[in-house]
């Protein structure tokens, strides 16, 4: 009977200890999301932003450009510049689009990091479906510590990367 209630509290404490790992662990993954929500809804605020993106099997890589009111894309040098108007449905289906509560399943905070000589934080975040990422994605997202902005994303089953910058962005006359 002794042992049975030594194992009943033993086995009791471990179940506690287990429940507030769990929520600990919960808790850090909300804690290192929200510097990555931070970053995607500042970057919705710039006034232009270029991000060019890699994907392995493509030739050239996809240039996109986006403003206030349009999106411009192309693929490789060589092509021309495509202009999209932004209607303010548009900029609001993007928003829904990005990182946020509904969109990141879980964040982990990788940490310090370098890129171009630019301090960065590195995060692993885990977007759903909604975002158009291939089910079970995980991304690394490089966020630059001096602006808050998200300055590289990679894909790691997708192999897809993508260098994002914001200064000296202006909008190609297609």
């Amino acid at each position: 009977m002794y042992r049975f209630i030594v194992t009943s509290r033993y086995s009791s404490m471990l179940l506690a200890l287990g429940v507030l790992w769990a929520a600990s662990s919960a808790a850090q993954a909300a804690a290192d999301c929200q510097p990555v929500f931070d970053a995607y809804e500042a970057q919705m605020k710039v006034p232009a932003m270029k991000k060019t993106v890699k994907t392995p099997g493509m030739k050239d890589p996809a240039e996109l450009i986006l403003t206030q009111d349009a999106l411009y894309g192309r693929v490789g040098a060589a092509d021309t510049w495509d202009k999209t108007p932004l209607s303010p449905a548009v900029r609001a289906m993007m928003k829904e689009k990005t990182a946020s509560p509904k969109t990141i399943t879980d964040c982990s905070k990788l940490g310090a990091q370098q890129m171009d000589g630019v301090a960065v934080t590195a995060y692993e975040i885990s977007p759903t479906a909604a975002t158009g990422n291939l089910p079970g994605e995980k991304l690394t997202v490089l966020i630059d510590d001096k602006s808050g902005l998200p300055v590289s994303e990679t894909a790691l089953k997708a192999g897809t990367e993508a260098k994002i910058v914001y200064e000296g962005v202006t909008a190609p006359m297609p």
